[in-house]
C-alpha cells in the first residue's frame, strides 16, 4: 500500500501530499492524492513595493551587474548628497527587493527625515506629490518591520509588534487616504496573523471605492480561500483572472483552489498559464508556483514534468524550504518505481541530503523531520541485513520524535508514526496513532481529516480482523469525500475479504464510475471475480488493468496466478474424463 504525508509550509499556508512505502499484497488499498497546495497572496502595488513574503531574489531590473553598478552608485550618492529624500527613497527600494530589509528600513526612515526638513517647500511646491511620497515611503517602513522577523536569527523587538506595525499604515493613510495599496496591506498584516475576518472587512471597503483594484479582489479571495468560503474565493479569483489574464497571485490561488477540488487537470493550466510570460516576467522570483505546478503534476501522474518544475522552483530560488521539501518528497516517492536497488539508495540518499540541508538552516521544521523519517523507514525496508534495518528504524522514530517535539498538534506526523507501527505488525498502537491524526486535524481551522489516515486507519482495522469498525470507518470517511474513488476501492477490498460480493461489486462500480482509467480499481475487481470463479471477467479486468498502467506489478502477478490456475483447472477436468467415460 502506497502512504501519503500532508505537509503544511506555515510560511505559505501551503499544503502538499506525497506518497512512500511499500505495496503490501496484490490486492491494493490505495490513497487519494490530495494535494492541496496554497501560497499565500501578497500582492504587488504599481511599484512592486508589495507587503510580500517571497520578494524578488534575483536580479531586478536587469542583470546582476547592472544592479550591482545601480546600488554603488545609490550609495555613493547617499553620501554625497545625505539630504536626498529621492535618493534614500530609491535605495530603500531596491534593499527591500533584495530581502535586505534592515538597510531599507534605515534608508526608508533616513528618506522620511529628509522629508521633513522639506516639507514647507515641498507644499508650496506641489503638496500632493509630497504627501503621496511621504505616504508610500511609511508604508513601505512598515513593511521592513514586518519581513525583517523573516530573516535567519532575527529577534523580535517592540518595533515588530504588530499593532504598533498596524499604527504605522494607519498614520500613512492619514497622510494619504487615496492609496488603496496601502489599505491592502493593513489587510495582509491581518492575513498573516490568521485573522482573514478582520482582513475581509478591510478589502471591501476598499472595493467599494476602488472598483478595479485587482489585487484587493484577489487578497479578498485569498480571505475566503482560508476561511473555507471556496465558492466566494472562486468568484473573486475568476473576477481578476477575467480582467487580467496574467494576474500571477489570481492565476496562482485559483490553481490552489482547484487543486481543493481535485482538479488537477485544470490545475496545471492555471499554474502553467502564471509561469509563462507576461505572468512571470512580473515576479520571477516566485517559486512557489513553480513547486505548486509540480504538485498538480504529481498528483495527475505526470513524474518527469513534476521533477522539472521542482528544479525550476529550486533554481528560481534555492534558498525555498518549502520547494527543496517538496522536491526531496518527489524523489522520495519516485523510488518506489525505480527497478534498480543502488538507483533507489542513491535517490533516498539525495532527499536525505535535502532534507538535512533544511534542518541546518531550520532544526524545528515540522515538514523535514517528518520527510526524514520516512526516507529512513524506505531505507529500512530495503535493508538486506537486520542490523541495518533496525538501525534504519531507529532513526526513524527519532526522527519522528523530533518532529512531534516541533509540533505536535501536526496530524501529519501522527499519521506517519502509525504506518510505521503498521508496518511492524503493531496495530494497536498504530490504531492510537491514527485517531491522534484525525483529532488533531479536526483542531485545525478549515481542515478536514487526512484522508489517507482514515483509510489507513481502515487498513489497519482490516488487517486486525476488526472488520466492523473497518467498514463503519469507511461509511464515516465517504461523508467527508463522498468523490474519492479511493475510498470505494479500499471499501470494494473489505466486503471481498468479508465474501460480502455483491457489495463489493457496488462499492467497485462506484469506484470505476469516478474513475475509469484507475488501474488499480481493475486489478481489484478482476480479483473479486476471481474469488467468484468468474475467470473470463477476471482476466478482462486484470488485461484492462495493464493496457491502462503496463508496469503495474499486482496486475501482471495476478494475472500470471490466473492463468496458472485456470491450467490447472483443465489438467483437473481432464484427469476426470476418464472415469466418466
Amino acid at each position: 500500500m502506497e502512504l501519503m504525508i500532508l505537509c503544511t509550509d506555515l510560511a505559505n499556508t501551503f499544503k502538499r501530499s506525497w506518497h512512500s512505502g511499500p505495496r503490501e499484497f496484490d490486492s491494493i488499498n490505495d490513497f487519494e492524492r490530495e494535494t492541496l497546495d496554497d501560497d499565500d497572496d501578497d500582492d504587488d502595488d504599481d511599484d512592486d513595493e508589495s507587503l510580500d513574503s517571497s520578494a524578488n531574489r534575483g536580479p531586478i531590473g536587469g542583470p546582476f551587474e547592472k544592479e550591482k553598478i545601480l546600488r554603488t552608485a545609490l550609495v555613493a550618492v547617499s553620501k554625497r548628497m545625505g539630504e536626498s529624500f529621492y535618493c534614500w527613497f530609491n535605495l530603500g527600494l531596491m534593499y527591500f527587493r533584495n530581502q535586505v530589509y534592515t538597510k531599507a528600513k534605515e534608508a526608508f526612515k533616513r528618506c522620511l527625515d529628509c522629508l521633513k526638513g522639506y516639507k514647507q517647500p515641498l507644499k508650496l511646491i506641489n503638496e500632493k506629490r509630497y504627501v503621496t511620497l511621504e505616504a508610500r515611503v511609511m508604508s513601505l517602513h512598515a513593511q521592513c518591520c514586518i519581513y525583517e522577523l523573516t530573516l535567519p536569527g532575527m529577534v523580535a523587538t517592540d518595533e515588530h509588534n504588530p499593532v504598533d506595525v498596524q499604527e504605522q499604515f494607519i498614520q500613512a493613510t492619514k497622510t494619504d487616504n487615496m492609496q488603496p495599496d496601502i489599505w491592502n496591506n493593513v489587510g495582509l498584516l491581518h492575513m498573516s496573523l490568521d485573522k482573514f475576518d478582520g482582513a475581509k472587512m478591510i478589502f471591501q471597503p476598499i472595493l467599494m471605492n476602488f472598483t478595479q483594484y485587482n489585487d484587493a479582489i484577489s487578497n479578498l479571495g485569498l480571505s475566503h480561500l482560508c476561511n473555507g468560503e471556496l465558492t466566494d474565493a472562486a468568484r473573486s479569483f475568476q473576477t481578476v483572472i477575467l480582467r487580467d489574464s496574467s494576474h500571477l497571485e489570481a492565476l496562482n490561488n485559483y490553481g490552489v483552489l482547484l487543486l481543493r477540488h481535485r482538479n488537477y487537470k485544470n490545475a496545471i493550466v492555471f499554474f502553467e498559464k502564471a509561469t509563462q510570460k507576461p505572468a512571470i516576467e512580473l515576479d520571477p522570483g516566485q517559486s512557489y508556483v513553480w513547486s505548486n505546478l509540480a504538485c498538480a503534476y504529481s498528483a495527475e501522474g505526470k513524474l518527469n514534468e513534476a521533477a522539472r518544475a521542482f528544479r525550476q522552483a529550486r533554481e528560481l530560488d534555492d534558498t525555498n524550504v518549502q520547494a527543496t521539501c517538496n522536491l526531496a518528497h518527489h524523489i522520495t516517492w519516485m523510488v518506489q518505481s525505480e527497478a534498480d536497488p543502488e538507483a533507489r539508495a542513491r535517490k533516498l540518499e539525495q532527499a536525505e541530503h535535502m532534507y538535512s540541508t533544511v534542518l541546518c538552516d531550520q532544526s524545528s521544521s515540522v515538514q523535514a523531520w517528518t520527510g526524514l523519517a520516512a526516507v529512513f523507514k524506505s531505507q529500512s525496508e530495503m535493508a538486506t541485513s537486520e542490523e541495518k534495518r533496525r538501525e534504519y528504524k531507529e532513526l526513524a522514530l527519532e526522527a519522528f520524535s523530533l518532529a512531534i517535539e516541533a509540533d505536535s498538534s501536526d496530524p501529519v506526523v501522527w499519521s506517519q508514526m502509525g504506518m510505521l507501527c503498521m508496518g511492524e505488525g503493531d496495530y494497536k498502537n498504530a490504531e492510537t496513532f491514527f485517531k491522534n491524526s484525525i483529532e488533531k486535524s479536526k483542531q485545525i481551522r478549515n481542515v478536514h481529516p487526512i484522508l489517507a489516515t482514515y483509510c489507513n486507519l481502515c487498513v489497519t482495522y482490516q488487517l486486525g480482523e476488526q472488520f466492523a469498525e473497518s467498514n463503519s470507518l469507511y461509511q464515516k470517511a465517504i461523508t467527508h469525500f463522498k468523490d474519492s474513488y479511493i475510498l470505494y476501492n479500499n471499501l470494494g477490498n473489505l466486503y471481498r475479504q468479508m465474501s460480502k460480493f455483491d457489495d463489493a461489486h457496488k462499492a467497485f462500480d462506484l469506484c470505476l464510475r469516478l474513475k475509469p482509467d484507475y488501474a488499480i480499481g481493475h486489478n481489484n475487481l478482476g480479483l473479486l471475480f476471481i474469488a467468484e470463479e468468474k475467470f473470463v471477467e477476471a482476466k478482462v479486468e486484470l488485461q484492462t488493468a495493464l493496457a491502462i498502467d503496463s508496469g503495474l506489478d499486482c496486475a501482471k502477478s495476478n494475472l500470471l496466478k490466473l492463468v496458472e490456475l485456470e491450467k490447472r483447472r483443465m489438467r483437473g477436468n481432464s484427469g476426470k474424463q476418464p472415469g466418466k467415460s
